[in-house]
């Protein structure tokens, strides 16, 4: 997400850079219910120097904030953004862009507040002075998850309670990518044939994440050859499995780069970042 620029060797303390989050948290909840969206409540605070804050917000009504950060942890994990803990009484929820060889790890603090019926949450990504973004790259990725939230209606028409019983349907992993990208420009097929359904899929396990014991694991399905590495690149689905509660020795015995089957249900295809969200995974 983030360009490096030169460093300097004057930072912004630790008292600048909290004013400039809380500057943009304040303006941001303590603006009225306006059905904006969230690349519209984009804002930008601070500067290259002293360091700068990057802030968007959504609005959802009737969602609540365990609701809410409860499918934040996920959506940031499939970014590789690492939670680091939540309070849904004080509705703050502090997560990080991990550290690289050339970086830092870098902040993104998470602010939600009710407001009658609208639940309005706010992302705020901080930078130290010396590092730079583009304003575009980061309203990218802010709106992107922020954009993913959905109210409590929404989720449920996602995943039909009336597919729950259902016998899982065994699949791969690269089967499953391809039959939903195959569906992906017709969304009653995608609602139709997949939406609520439950899968064992069987893949090789390209990533485990754990935020705050939420667990997160990854299925890479390799597309057809072309011959063209880049375009591979560009077309791999991930198959994003969101664990169940208590599943901590179900992927304990899963190994990177190994295969493995886990049984799901379908939650929904993010077109923007070529993503299958299976949710209350478990061992076969």
């Amino acid at each position: 997400m983030v360009q490096h620029g030169v460093q300097i060797v004057l930072l912004p303390s630790r008292t600048t850079m909290r004013s400039l989050i809380l500057s943009l948290a304040l303006t941001g909840l303590a603006t009225p219910a306006v059905a904006a969206t969230c690349e519209e409540s984009f804002q930008k605070k601070g500067d290259f120097l002293n360091g700068a804050a990057f802030a968007a917000r959504v609005q959802v009504e009737g969602l609540s904030v365990e609701g809410a950060f409860s499918q934040l942890r996920p959506i940031l994990a499939r970014e590789g953004i690492k939670t680091l803990s939540t309070d849904v009484n004080t509705g703050v929820m502090k997560a990080e862009n991990p550290a690289t060889p050339f970086q830092r790890a870098l902040p993104i603090d998470v602010f939600a507040s009710v407001d009658g019926k609208v639940l309005n949450v706010e992302m705020v990504f901080t930078l130290p002075g010396g590092v730079t973004a583009r304003r575009e790259t980061v309203k990218k990725y802010l709106c992107g998850a922020l954009n993913q939230i959905v109210p409590p209606k929404t989720a449920t028409v996602e995943t039909p309670s009336a597919n729950a019983n259902a016998p899982a349907v065994d699949i791969d992993a690269n089967t499953l990518a391809k039959q939903v990208k195959d569906s992906a420009d017709n969304p009653a097929r995608i609602r139709l044939n997949f939406i609520g359904k439950t899968f064992r899929v069987n893949g090789k396990v390209a990533n485990i994440v754990d935020n705050d014991g939420a667990y997160t694991v990854s299925f890479d399905s390799a597309p057809p050859g072309t011959g063209n590495p880049s375009r591979e690149k560009a077309n791999r689905t991930t198959i994003v499995c969101a664990m169940a509660k208590n599943q901590d020795a179900a992927v304990a015995a899963l190994q990177m780069n190994q295969a493995a089957t886990l049984v799901g249900r379908f939650q929904r295809f993010d077109k923007q970042s070529n993503s299958i969200t299976l949710q209350d995974c478990r061992d076969r």
